[in-house]
């Protein structure tokens, strides 16, 4: 008896790790075939029993439609080629190798793995706000140069740059803030919403200094008012009527007097004006009207909706901003407010943004459009624009708040008790 068995009619659909796995599940301890006998299977055990064993229970069982056949063999167990202490070390070689010229892959589309020169050495200057802006552009103008960046931020092990990060912000803005423009300073926060000027509730919020206040005498005046005389009534001498007048007897009164007027033939007669009985009125000379000509101003283009969003800031640049800080567009209405609006702003510059919204419409759709621009009084820099309906005033807020007019950004929002009553 031997501690080998040979197996027959195993199923020529198993490969030989399949057969392997197969007897080694029944206590076989080597699996080999021979090139002589490629039917046949060769399994050896620990022991005798327990190839007797394994035996007793492979012998005439059916695998996938077929018996197998299982006898003691004689075939002398093979001595496997054992892998020496070089070989294996030269595998870890390798393997490290392999390691390092992964790691070394700056451009595997064209098979450069070549690693920097271990003799070279680099100083770089340190960084400065100058060098990350040009870090910068090239990130933006250069693809690759941004994947291979993503690349080594992932083999560091440093944060996702997908996500926005306060922090990050934060540093940012206070690095680079020579570069750009110094924010506002913030408003106020107020209980209730106010429709004031932005720039008149800075001028309030900063301390008024204390003047004292000296008391001046005002100098008396070089000319005098000459207080005409007003000159007194005349006298007038009582007159007796009976020295001025004839007396008329009562003979005289009954007799009728005969009164002969002696008209010439060549004599026209003359035009009596149609007012009888005023005295001391002159008519007024006509004076040709004068008719004043309208002039006719020439209107700009109407503002497309690429120039709107080309020339609007960011949702990032507006949270940087002091004056869309607390920003609420409110409820929504037909009518939207507009402030911090630059003095020289004017109804023209209004209508230009937000006649497009309503172009097309008929005339009486057109009476509920009406731009108002405060340019006098504590609403100065600030505007009204009612629109016919609140969906149209709803897309006009989405796409022009934050527009840079005149170097100043709109800051749109929904007017408030703006309801249709009020807008008739």
């Amino acid at each position: 008896m031997s501690k080998i068995l040979i197996i027959r009619h195993l199923p020529s659909a198993l490969s030989l790790q399949d057969k392997e796995k197969l007897l080694k599940h029944f206590g076989a301890e080597q699996v080999w075939e021979t090139p002589q006998k490629r039917n046949y299977l060769f399994a050896s055990f620990n022991s005798v029993e327990k190839a007797k064993e394994s035996l007793g229970r492979l012998h005439q069982l059916e695998i996938a439609h077929r018996r197998l056949v299982v006898e003691y063999s004689f075939e002398k167990e093979p001595v496997l080629e054992r892998k020496t202490e070089t070989e294996q070390s030269s595998n870890t070689t390798m393997m490290i190798k392999e390691f390092l010229r992964v790691l070394n892959a700056w451009s595997p589309s064209i098979d450069f793995y070549q690693p920097p020169p271990p003799h070279l050495n680099y100083k770089y200057p340190d960084v400065t706000p100058e060098v990350a802006i040009n870090i910068i552009h090239c990130l933006f103008t250069h693809k690759p140069l941004y994947t291979q960046a993503l690349h080594l931020m992932n083999k560091m092990c440093l944060s996702s740059p997908f996500k926005e990060n306060s922090t990050a912000f934060t540093f940012f803005k206070e690095k680079f803030q020579k570069f750009f423009i110094t924010d506002q300073p913030p408003l106020p926060p107020s209980e209730t919403e106010s429709e004031i000027s932005s720039d008149e509730t800075v001028e309030k919020s900063r301390p008024v200094p204390t003047v004292v206040r000296r008391k001046r005498k005002l100098p008396a005046p070089s000319w005098k008012i000459q207080v005409m005389p007003v000159p007194s009534a005349p006298k007038v001498k009582k007159i007796n009527q009976e020295e001025v007048f004839e007396p008329v007897s009562v003979q005289d009164l009954k007799k009728p007097k005969e009164i002969s007027i002696v008209v010439h033939q060549q004599l026209r007669p003359t035009e009596e004006p149609d007012l009888i009985g005023e005295l001391g009125k002159f008519d007024k000379p006509e004076q040709p009207v004068e008719t004043e000509e309208p002039v006719t101003e020439t209107e700009e283009p109407v503002l497309s909706k690429l120039e709107l969003i080309k020339n609007r800031l960011s949702y990032r640049d507006m949270k940087a901003l002091a004056v869309f800080k607390n920003y609420h567009p409110g409820e929504p209405s037909m009518r939207l407010y507009i402030k911090n609006l630059a003095k020289n702003v004017t109804e023209q510059d209004i209508k230009r943004i937000y006649k497009r919204y309503v172009e097309g419409m008929t005339d009486e759709e057109l009476t509920g459009f009406d731009v108002r621009v405060m340019q006098e009084g504590r609403m100065k820099g600030q505007a009204f624009v009612t629109f016919p309906n609140e969906l149209i005033a709803e897309t006009a807020l989405n796409e022009s708040n934050g527009y840079l007019l005149k170097d100043k950004p709109m800051v749109v929002q929904f007017a408030r008790a703006a309801n249709k009553k009020t807008v008739d």
